[in-house]
This record gives structure tokens, C-alpha cells and sequence, in this order.
């Protein structure tokens, strides 16, 4: 009888269903670069912010609250032309007639002692002409004309400067004009950086604030970018701003070869202060020159990840933990302390038998627009369990 049981308890144990081994994940959803984060030279007591589109942001650095921004409130008025009316490379774009208010609004302008492009009744600017007027010379009264033929009349054009703003989540910023003069055109230097970005998706756009100067109709004179710096070491823009309310401001895009590749840095500098615009503007440039020229010492190739990287487990209740690695090192373009993310993909163990090596799933680091996608395998082999343990599991 006893033997009957032995045989049946045997029997049963053997036709049991064995547990399926289980897959875990053992690395987090983000990590750091290691090592000690950069110094940079961001400027004292300025809200100030850089970022490497496609790699990731060094953050923001001073008070980031709303702030007058001076010229740099042309951006957006420059956006909603080339959204209104779009531009193809050196093309002119259709033209406007300059009216007497319009050449009131200039002698008024100059009268204040406002930036400015001359006008003549009855000439004939083209959209780029005034785009250069408004980018290059920084004339505010360009800022008026083109609002009035975008927007029917200014108020209407704010308006939809203010609704742009919101689409597109420059939640710091308001505008109260189109040139930035009154000082109630406030933002930070993190939303006109998110707004550089997008403008120098347009080529147009870019092509405009890379002009180290212009040509004033129906003059032998040439007006200069207020941003003295474009067209050296690799600045290619975007715009500057300076009144005694805003101080100097700042807004840049650079080209640098950072790790065997090349890139566009953006930057911001906002609240610069100084006794005289001519002061303030100088120190912005100065600072956002600096903080361009710190990034090619900090950013580099790091590699995050070295290859046999435990980065999961199998489990099974017969045998010890079979750990997951990655096959292959994992390198990104950054710095010490930027954030990334990691995604850990494992397919569903449906054999009791895994043999060393194999492949069960894959491991992706990313940030920004970089990743990195490696294979995950066995370290070890799996083996099926003992006759021993058959018998003998509860």
C-alpha cells in the first residue's frame, strides 16, 4: 500500500506543470552620467539658460521670472510674417507701399531715439527688406509696419502674438507690442530659447539674423546687426534687445564640433544690467560668447553603459539567478549629470531551457534625439530541473 502511494505521489509530481522561469528588470527608468557636473560661466545675478538641441539642457541658472526682453520681442513678430506670408531662400516676398503715417511713425521713432530703418513715401519694401529692417537694423517702426499688414492694425497683431505665445507653451511670456519697447513685453530666457529653436527650423529665418549687416533702400548706407558677434566663431544669430528696462538681452545660437560632431547650442541671457543700453548690450554678448566657448571643454562622448552590464534576471525555483547583460557598450554625447533614459524590453521566458547567450530582449539609452539600442542575453545558461527537484518541490 505504501508503495502504491510512493508510486502515485511520484506519478503526480512528475505530470505536474512546472512553474515558468520569470524575467525582471533591475535598472531604473533614468540615470546620470556620472562624474562631477560642469562649472559654467553663467553670468552673476541673470536668469540665463543653454541648451543643445538633440542632447539636452544645462538648465537655467539666476531668477527665471518674467522680465522685460526689449528687442527680442521681434522674434515673434518675425514668426508670424513668414507663418502669414512664408519666404523661400533669398527669395523677396510680395511688396508693401510706404504710406505718410508710415514715414510719420519713422521721424516719431527717430525723434525718440528708437531703432529704426528709413522709409520714403510711395517706395516699395518688400517682406524681406522689412524682415531685415525689423532682424538686422532692429527698427521698431518695422515692427509696426509689418504688424499693421499682418494683423490689419497692432492691437489685433498682439493679440495673436499672445495666443501664439500660448500655443506653443511660452507660458512666461507676454507682449504688450511688436517691437518689445514698452516694458510691458515681458518673458524668460527658457521661452525665447524654445522660440529660437523653432524659428531656426525656418531656413529664411536663419539665413535673415546670420546677416552681419543690410542695405538700406535707396541709401549707400549699411545698417549693422546690433549682434556684432554673428559670422564669428561659428554664431549664426538670433537677436539681441537692450533698453534701460530690460537691459541687455540675449539670445544665441552657435555651431560647435562637440564630440566629432557638429552642433547648434542655444543660449539666453536676460536682465543684463548696465548704466547706458550700449553697456548692457555689450555685457550680454560677452556672456552668452562665454557660455558658448565653455561647452566644447564639457561635452564629450561618455559611455554610460559597459558591455556585460547586469541589467535584468531570470528566475526559476530550481536553480540560482540567471542574470540578463548587455552585449554591447553604450555611449552618448553629454556631460557629467545629464539625465537619460533607460527602457528595458524583455520578452517572455516560455522555456524551462535558456542557453548562455541567447538573446532575450533589448536595452535603449536615450536623450534628447539621441539612442542607443543594444541586445540583452543570457549571461549564464538555464537549466531544467532535477529529477531531484521534481519529486521533491512542495
Amino acid at each position: 500500500m505504501i508503495a502504491i502511494v510512493i508510486v502515485g505521489c511520484g506519478i503526480v509530481q512528475w505530470v505536474r506543470p512546472l512553474p515558468r522561469p520569470v524575467a525582471h528588470v533591475s535598472v531604473g527608468s533614468t540615470a546620470v552620467i556620472s562624474g562631477t557636473p560642469p562649472s559654467l560661466p553663467w553670468p552673476n545675478g541673470v536668469q540665463a539658460t543653454l541648451d543643445i538641441p538633440g542632447i539636452g539642457s544645462f538648465g537655467e541658472k539666476g531668477p527665471i521670472t518674467a522680465a522685460p526682453i526689449g528687442s527680442v520681442a521681434k522674434m515673434m513678430t518675425a514668426y508670424l510674417v513668414l507663418k502669414a506670408h512664408p519666404l523661400g531662400l533669398y527669395t523677396q516676398g510680395p511688396s508693401v507701399t510706404v504710406t505718410p503715417q508710415d514715414v510719420t511713425l519713422y521721424q516719431n521713432d527717430v525723434a525718440s531715439q528708437q531703432s529704426v530703418m528709413p522709409v520714403v513715401a510711395g517706395e516699395k519694401l518688400t517682406e524681406r527688406k522689412m524682415l531685415e529692417g525689423l532682424l538686422i537694423a532692429s527698427g521698431n517702426n518695422m515692427a509696426t509696419m509689418l504688424a499693421d499688414w499682418i494683423g490689419g492694425n497692432t492691437a489685433r497683431f498682439v493679440a495673436t502674438m499672445n495666443q501664439t505665445a500660448r500655443n506653443l507653451g511660452l507660458s512666461n511670456t507676454h507682449y504688450v507690442g511688436p517691437s518689445g519697447l514698452n516694458p510691458g513685453t515681458v518673458s524668460t530666457a527658457p521661452d525665447q530659447v524654445r522660440l529660437a529653436e523653432l524659428l531656426m527650423k525656418m531656413p529664411v529665418f536663419a539665413e535673415l539674423v546670420a546677416m552681419p549687416q543690410m542695405t538700406v533702400p535707396g541709401q549707400s548706407q549699411l545698417d549693422y546687426n546690433y549682434n556684432y558677434l554673428v559670422g564669428h566663431d561659428g554664431i549664426i544669430g538670433i537677436k539681441t534687445g537692450s533698453t534701460l528696462e530690460s537691459g541687455g538681452v540675449f539670445i544665441f545660437a552657435g555651431n560647435r564640433i562637440l564630440g566629432n560632431q557638429r552642433l547648434t547650442v542655444y543660449g539666453g541671457v536676460v536682465g543684463q544690467p548696465g548704466t547706458r543700453t550700449a553697456s548692457q548690450l555689450v555685457a550680454s554678448l560677452t556672456d552668452g560668447k562665454n557660455l558658448l566657448d565653455a561647452v566644447s571643454g564639457v561635452v564629450s562622448s561618455h559611455t554610460v553603459m559597459a558591455a556585460r552590464t547586469t541589467v535584468g534576471t531570470i528566475t526559476a525555483p530550481w536553480q540560482h539567478t540567471v542574470a540578463l547583460i548587455t552585449t554591447k557598450p553604450i555611449a552618448l554625447l553629454g556631460w557629467a549629470g545629464l539625465t537619460y533614459h533607460v527602457v528595458l524590453h524583455l520578452k517572455p521566458v516560455r522555456s524551462h531551457v535558456v542557453a548562455a547567450n541567447t538573446v532575450v530582449g533589448t536595452l535603449t539609452v536615450s536623450t534628447g534625439s539621441q539612442t542607443v539600442t543594444v541586445p540583452v542575453a543570457t549571461g549564464s545558461g538555464l537549466k531544467g530541473p532535477s529529477l531531484k527537484w521534481r519529486f521533491t518541490r512542495l
